[in-house]
């Protein structure tokens, strides 16, 4: 049998490391909440009931909708096992220790096997990218496909290949689709075809590759006299200056930049310093030696375009929302890691040793303290409707809409158990007695009630079309898909 050299033996270990991190304690780890349990709900309804998803939810940003691409990968990893609800947060997590892998190629193309081998290590350490890999939002999504585009951006800048213009393209289009927090992606496109052989014929591929994922979008704009065009446009020139925050060059970049550096490469927050100052440093002396490669090249300049324009924009920043340039913090943290190592290999691995103390203070402790609360809460009141109610489904409401973070998981629970029917037992969630509710109390008795506030109220006095005038909203997976997909025709 064949021996696994020592830089396999290496990157296999860094994998399970990455694993371990990535699925520790993990019943407790993989969140719940409206955002996830509604874009769940839209996706395996739209499994279940052969449709095709025409866009996305909408941005919390203005009035415009995202792509449909979030809805269709939730429902792809969904289909790989229907019966258990943590199903695509289990595929996420996967694809997030898969891009350790892909990280590690990224520095192969880059450097070398060595420095391939640096830049997954440090991706499995990654705090963001760690604690991203059990949150199922479309941000976190972004995460895993921003690491694929940049795979092929550094592919198409050395080799040129039009199977890598296309795929640089296709990635960065469905990334902005699944969050357009990734719109500094598209610097990405003319950066490549400059640093790379810049072959005519390749700006076909690169069209190409763009216009594919966006267009569901452009469908649902033509049919709807032009919603999504005239809102981002309504956005760009208006919108922004409702929500204006003031960014100051020197509190954005000598203080904002290294706070997001460290939290994605972890340590304590002068290390975010650190490698900001050393990756100035390293390519002033890359500059002047001319040891430039083109694809490290790209990689500083598609980062500093970032830079520049997310200085530009004029809404807050969180860094969840920044996911899409992990890559980049990423390998030139490597790089500053690799060039000190070349220097001075002993001062490579004291500075090593102080980034991971650092690092795991901060992650073994979230990962420790993580709690699950809604699903578990939701996974008790579904088991105790059912208890109560063996031989029913339920049709489930929510009182003005106001108890979404768990009227939404319960409604997939109940989804998953089979327990739903748009005529089902006509239940409803409030959290205490609102006065309107206290006025019937005799026509809406409470059925369940837990922690001395949430109360299920027996609504089937009413009709359908009465609870929805009296403010109650629909919360079956076909009330959600609707609310989502439909809404529009609903005008």
């Amino acid at each position: 049998m064949k021996k696994l050299n020592k830089s396999k033996k290496i990157l296999y270990a860094i994998l399970i490391f990455g694993f371990i991190l990535r699925f520790y304690n993990y019943q407790n780890r993989w969140g719940l909440a409206y955002d996830q349990a509604r874009d769940v709900l839209v996706s395996l309804f739209a499994l279940n009931n052969n449709l095709i998803p025409a866009t996305g939810p909408f941005s919390s940003a203005g009035q415009f909708v995202y792509g449909p691409q979030w809805f269709w990968i939730i429902s792809f990893m969904s289909a790989i096992y229907p019966h258990a609800i943590v199903t695509p947060w289990i595929i996420q997590t996967l694809l997030y220790v898969f891009t350790i892998y892909v990280m590690f190629l990224i520095g192969k193309e880059i450097i070398g096997e060595k420095f391939g081998l640096l830049t997954a290590f440090f991706t499995a350490i990654s705090i963001s990218q760690t604690l991203q890999s059990t949150n199922l939002t479309s941000p976190s999504m972004v995460g895993i496909f921003s690491i694929f585009t940049t795979y092929f951006f550094i592919k198409y800048i050395k080799y040129s290949k039009n199977r890598d213009a296309f795929l640089l393209t296709f990635f960065i289009a469905t990334t902005v689709n699944i969050h357009f927090q990734a719109v500094g992606l598209f610097g990405l496109i003319p950066i490549g075809f400059f640093l790379s052989k810049r072959k005519l014929k390749q700006i076909w591929f690169l069209i190409l590759g763009f216009v594919i994922p966006f267009l569901p979008l452009l469908i649902f704009d033509l049919k709807t006299n032009f919603f999504e065009s005239r809102n981002m446009l309504d956005y760009y020139l208006y919108g922004q200056q409702r929500i204006y925050v003031p960014r100051r060059w020197l509190t954005y970049a000598g203080v904002f930049w290294p706070k997001t550096w460290s939290e994605v490469i972890g340590g304590y927050p002068f290390v975010g310093y650190f490698v900001i100052f050393f990756s100035f440093i390293f390519s002033l002396v890359a500059i002047i030696r001319r040891k430039f490669n083109k694809e490290l090249i790209g990689v500083i300049v598609a980062l500093l375009f970032i830079v520049v324009l997310l200085r530009n924009y004029k809404g807050e920043l969180f860094g969840g929302y920044l996911v899409f340039a992990n890559s980049f913090i990423l390998i030139l943290t490597a790089w500053v890691f690799y060039r000190i190592y070349k220097i001075k290999s002993f001062l490579f691995y004291i500075l090593l040793l102080i980034l991971i103390v650092g690092n795991f203070s901060i992650l073994l402790k979230n990962i420790n303290e993580a709690t699950n609360v809604t699903s578990q809460l939701a996974f008790k009141w579904t088991n105790a409707l059912i208890e109560k109610y063996p031989d029913k489904k339920f049709a489930l409401y929510d009182y003005k809409d106001i108890y979404g973070n768990m009227t939404r998981p319960v409604s997939l629970y109940l989804y998953n158990a089979n327990k739903i029917d748009d005529n089902g037992l006509r239940i409803g969630l409030v959290n205490g007695t609102p006065a309107a509710i206290m006025k019937d109390q005799e026509k809406f008795p409470v059925i369940y009630e837990d922690l001395g506030q949430f109360q299920f109220i027996n609504l089937s006095a009413s009709s359908d079309a009465q609870l929805k005038n009296h403010k109650w909203t629909f919360v079956n997976p076909s009330g959600v898909y609707d609310s989502i997909e439909n809404w529009y025709s609903e005008k």
